[in-house]
C-alpha cells in the first residue's frame, strides 16, 4: 500500500516581536499602565488572535483603572479566542462586577464546558425570571438579554460604532434606549432625538427616553420644544430608577424645580424607592436635593446632600462627588434659592467630541466648530456645572463670540451678571469682551461682586500696551529712562538731576516736570511737588498723569470737588495705555473709598485686578491698593497690623 503524503505544517500565525512582548512586560511590571495601554493597542489590530496582548491589555486597563474598558478588552478576548478558558473566565469576572449577569450567565456556562469552576453560577432560576422580564411587562429570551448586555458593555466601554452594531435589532426598551444614547455620543443628536421620541411613543412610561428627548430638544436649541416635553415629564411618575433619573436631570436642566421636587416626592413614595441604593441611590438623592435648593428648601437640601454621602439603611454613596461639593458649599447658599452643582458633564456632551477636544493638537478650532449644541443649552449647561466644566462652556462660548455669534457674546455678558462661579470668572467674561471689541464705547457692563450687581464701564475704553513715542530726542530719552531707574531704586536725588538736564533743554516738557514732583515727594518736599503738578496741569491740561496725581495729592488733603474735577472724562477716553488706566483707576478708587462709596472702589479695583498680566501691572495694582488702603481706617489698620507681625517696614508712599 503506498503511503501518504505527509500533511503540510500548518502555517504558524503571525506574532509579534519576542522584544516588543518584552517592553510590554516591562511596562507593566513598572506599573506604567497608560505606556503599555499604547504599545499593546496598535500590536492588538496586527495581531488580533494573540492571546498574550489580550491578557495584557485587560491587566493594564484594569490596573489604570478603567474596569469598564477592561470589561470590553476581557471580551473582544473571549470572542477571539472562544476555547481559552483564561479569556472565558476574565470576561466572567469583567461581566459579574459591571453587574451583567445575563452575558457572566452565559459565560459561566462556557467555562464549565472548558473545565473551569464558576462558584455562585449558575443564577437562581427565580433571579433569572425577573431579569428577563422588561420595564413594560414584556418577557425576552436568554439569547436576546446577553445580546443586550454585550451592547451595553461596548456602550460603558464608551466604544459606540460597537454599541449601535451590538443593539441594532434587540428588541429590548433599554437597549432602544442605549442605541439613541450612543447615537448622541457619536455626535448624531438629530437621529438620537427621533430615535428616543420614537421610544417614549411605544411606551409613555420611559421616561428615560422622554427624558433624554427634551434634553436633545434644548441641545438643538428648540427651547419652546423642550419646556413642552417638561409637561408630560414632570407629571409622570418614575417606575424605576433608572427613569427618575433622567427625569430630574431634565427637569433641573430645564430649570424646572419645582416640577423636579414634585417628582422627586414621588418617587420617594414609590415601592422601588427603598431598593435605591448605591451610586444611583446617591444621584437620586442628591437631584432632590439641587432642586430644594433652587427652591429655598435649606433643610430638606441638606438632609439629602448628607443621606447621598453618608449611607443611612444603605441608601447613600460615601463620597458622592457632587453631593459632597454642595455640602461643602452649603454655608454660603443656605436660607436662599442658589445654583448648586447639578449634573455630571460625563454625559452632557457628546463623548466623542470631548475625547477630539482633548487630543487637539494646537488651535483646537476644528473642534469647537464641530460642537452642534445650541447656546441655550451651553447656559444651561453652566449653570449646573462644576468649576473645570464650566470653564469648558466658557471656552466654548468665546469662540464662538469670537467667530461674530451675537448671541454667544450675550450668553456671556449675562453670565457675568449671575451668582454663579467666582468673581474673577465673571470679570473675565467682561475682560474678553472688552478685548474684542464686544462692549460698545462708553457702554456700561454690569456684574455680580458677591453680594450684589455693580457697573463698570472701563469696557468703553480701547486699552493698548505698545511703547508710546516719545517727542525727546534719544539723549534725552536715554536720561528719562535713567530717572525712572533710579526713582524706582529710592535715589530721588540721584534722579532729580537727570530730570533737570532734561528740563534745561526742553523747559516745561510734561513727563519731566510730572517725575520731578514724584522725587520731590519721596524728598518730602509735599508741597513743592504739588505746585508743580499745579504748573504742569495749567501749561500741558490732557497729560493724564500729572492731573491724576495732583487729583490724588488733593484727595489725601480733603479736596474731593477738585479731584473730582480733574478726574472727570479720564476713564472715557476713547484709548488708554495700560499705564495711564492704573493711574486713573487707582485715583478714582482713592476718590470713592474718601467720600465712603468702598462698593465702588472695590469694583474698579476688582477691573484693574482683570487686566494684570505681567509684574508691572501687579506693582501698579498693589500701589493702588495701597493707596487706598492708606485712606479706609479699617483696611490701614488691617495693613499696619500686618505689616507687624511680618516685623516688615511700610511701604512708602510713591508718586510719578
Amino acid at each position: 500500500m503506498a503511503k501518504k503524503p505527509a500533511n503540510p505544517k500548518s502555517k504558524t500565525r503571525p506574532q509579534p516581536e519576542p522584544a516588543q512582548i518584552k517592553a510590554i512586560d516591562r511596562l507593566l511590571e513598572d506599573e506604567d499602565y497608560r505606556g503599555a495601554i499604547g504599545r499593546i493597542t496598535p500590536l492588538l489590530r496586527r495581531f488580533p488572535d494573540h492571546g498574550g496582548l489580550h491578557r495584557a491589555l485587560v491587566e493594564a486597563l484594569d490596573q489604570s483603572g478603567d474596569e469598564r474598558a477592561a470589561g470590553l478588552a476581557a471580551f473582544a478576548w473571549a470572542e477571539h479566542r472562544p476555547n481559552s478558558l483564561p479569556a472565558q473566565e476574565a470576561l466572567l469576572h469583567f461581566a459579574t462586577v459591571l453587574g451583567h449577569l445575563m452575558l457572566a450567565e452565559d459565560t459561566a456556562r462556557k467555562v464549565r464546558e472548558l473545565g473551569g469552576e464558576t462558584p455562585g453560577f449558575p443564577i437562581d432560576p427565580n433571579l433569572k425570571e425577573a431579569m428577563l422580564v422588561q420595564p413594560d411587562g414584556s418577557r425576552n429570551g436568554p439569547d436576546v438579554m446577553v445580546r443586550f448586555d454585550i451592547g451595553k458593555l461596548h456602550l460603558e466601554g464608551r466604544d459606540f460604532a460597537g454599541a449601535i452594531h451590538r443593539l441594532e435589532g434587540v428588541e429590548v426598551q433599554p437597549a432602544r434606549n442605549n442605541l439613541a444614547l450612543a447615537l448622541f455620543h457619536l455626535g448624531r443628536a438629530a437621529e438620537a432625538l427621533d430615535a428616543f421620541l420614537s421610544n417614549y411613543q411605544a411606551d409613555v412610561q420611559n421616561l428615560f427616553a422622554l427624558g433624554w428627548a427634551t434634553r436633545l430638544r434644548l441641545y438643538q436649541g428648540d427651547e419652546m420644544g423642550a419646556l413642552g416635553l417638561c409637561t408630560p415629564l414632570g407629571a409622570a411618575e418614575a417606575r424605576r430608577m433608572e427613569d427618575a433619573l433622567q427625569q430630574l436631570d431634565a427637569l433641573l436642566l430645564l430649570q424646572q424645580n419645582q416640577l423636579a421636587w414634585d417628582a422627586f416626592e414621588r418617587a420617594s413614595r414609590s415601592d422601588w424607592f427603598e431598593d435605591a441604593a448605591g451610586v444611583g441611590g446617591a444621584a437620586l438623592r442628591h437631584y432632590g436635593a439641587c432642586a430644594a435648593c433652587r427652591l429655598g428648601r435649606a433643610d430638606d437640601a441638606r438632609w439629602l446632600w448628607e443621606s447621598a454621602v453618608a449611607p443611612k439603611r444603605g441608601d447613600g454613596h460615601p463620597g458622592f462627588a457632587l453631593a459632597r461639593a454642595n455640602l461643602d458649599d452649603f454655608p454660603a447658599r443656605e436660607g436662599q434659592p442658589g445654583f448648586p452643582v447639578v449634573s455630571d458633564p460625563d454625559q452632557a456632551l457628546p463623548i466623542t467630541w470631548t475625547r477630539a477636544l482633548s487630543t487637539a493638537k494646537g488651535d483646537a478650532a476644528a473642534e469647537l466648530d464641530a460642537l452642534t449644541a445650541a447656546n441655550v443649552y451651553l447656559r444651561a449647561l453652566y449653570l449646573g456645572g462644576d468649576e473645570n466644566f464650566r470653564g469648558l462652556i466658557a471656552f466654548v462660548l468665546r469662540h464662538r463670540a469670537q467667530r461674530s455669534d451675537p448671541d454667544a457674546a450675550r450668553l456671556l455678558r449675562e453670565l457675568a451678571t449671575l451668582p454663579v462661579g467666582t468673581r474673577d470668572e465673571r470679570l473675565g467674561f467682561l475682560g474678553f469682551l472688552r478685548s474684542q471689541g464686544l462692549l460698545g464705547r462708553g457702554e456700561p457692563a454690569s456684574y455680580w461682586d458677591g453680594e450684589r450687581l455693580r457697573e463698570i464701564k472701563v469696557a468703553g475704553t480701547e486699552v493698548y500696551r505698545e511703547a508710546k513715542e516719545s517727542d525727546l530726542p534719544p539723549d534725552l530719552e536715554a536720561l528719562l529712562a535713567e530717572a525712572v531707574t533710579l526713582f524706582n531704586a529710592q535715589r530721588p536725588d540721584e534722579a532729580e538731576a537727570r530730570l533737570q538736564a532734561i528740563l534745561d533743554r526742553v523747559p516745561d516738557h510734561p513727563v519731566a516736570l510730572g517725575n520731578l514732583a514724584a522725587a520731590r515727594t519721596m524728598q518730602g518736599r509735599d508741597a513743592e511737588a504739588r505746585d508743580l503738578l499745579r504748573r504742569v496741569v495749567d501749561r500741558h491740561p490732557d497729560y493724564l498723569f500729572a492731573r491724576c496725581n495732583l487729583a490724588r495729592t488733593l484727595i489725601e488733603e480733603g479736596e474731593l470737588e477738585e479731584a473730582e474735577r480733574l478726574l472727570d472724562g479720564l476713564a472715557e477716553r476713547e484709548r488708554l495705555h495700560i499705564q495711564e488706566v492704573f493711574t486713573v483707576y487707582g485715583a478714582l478708587a482713592m476718590l470713592y473709598t474718601a467720600r465712603g462709596d468702598h462698593d465702588a472702589a472695590k469694583s474698579v479695583l476688582a477691573s484693574l485686578e482683570e487686566m494684570v498680566e505681567d509684574e508691572d501691572d501687579e506693582r501698579r495694582l498693589a500701589q493702588a491698593k495701597r493707596a487706598v488702603a492708606g485712606l479706609d481706617p479699617m483696611e490701614r489698620f488691617k495693613q499696619v497690623f500686618g505689616d507687624l507681625l511680618k516685623s516688615g517696614p511700610r511701604p512708602g508712599r510713591r508718586r510719578r
